[in-house]
């Protein structure tokens, strides 16, 4: 059995690159349109970074454990374990990760949903090619 751990970083790093577009956007909007419309560019900024705040504050002491049969997912204090044989389907999603590599919703046929971001955790590239090579020996994930 493999284990991954989550690392004890935050978030902050990945949306440094998006809250300096909406301050710079902020402004010009704020000095060519209006300040009301600078202020919601504002609050959305503000969301953004509560957000990854929350989000990290979460992650610390999550845990990934692979097997044959089994994946071990330790995330929020809470432990789950799914079978491969009871997973629906797996789909890959770009949208939390766009600098990094596409995160994993595994839904199991009681319609339970599950995320799995493997740059969050140590040796998180190894991670992500094993759940891969499962995922399309089993035919969950389309072939390259």
């Amino acid at each position: 059995m493999t284990r991954y751990e989550v690392t004890e970083k935050t978030r902050y790093s990945d949306n440094w690159v998006w809250l300096l577009l909406l301050l710079i956007a902020g402004f010009a909007v704020w000095r060519l349109y209006s300040a009301l419309a600078g202020f919601a560019i504002a609050l959305l900024g503000l969301a953004i970074l509560m957000s990854a705040r929350s989000r990290a504050q979460k992650r610390v002491g999550d845990y990934v454990e692979l097997d044959d049969k089994i994946i071990i997912l330790g995330q929020n204090g809470e432990n789950r374990c799914i079978t491969f044989a009871e997973i629906k389907k797996v789909k890959t999603s770009r949208l939390m990760s766009l600098f990094s590599g596409p995160s994993f919703l595994i839904e199991t046929s009681t319609g339970n949903k599950h995320r799995v971001q493997p740059d969050d955790y140590e040796n998180g590239q190894q991670l992500r090619e094993e759940l891969i090579q499962r995922f399309e020996q089993l035919n969950y994930l389309p072939a390259k």
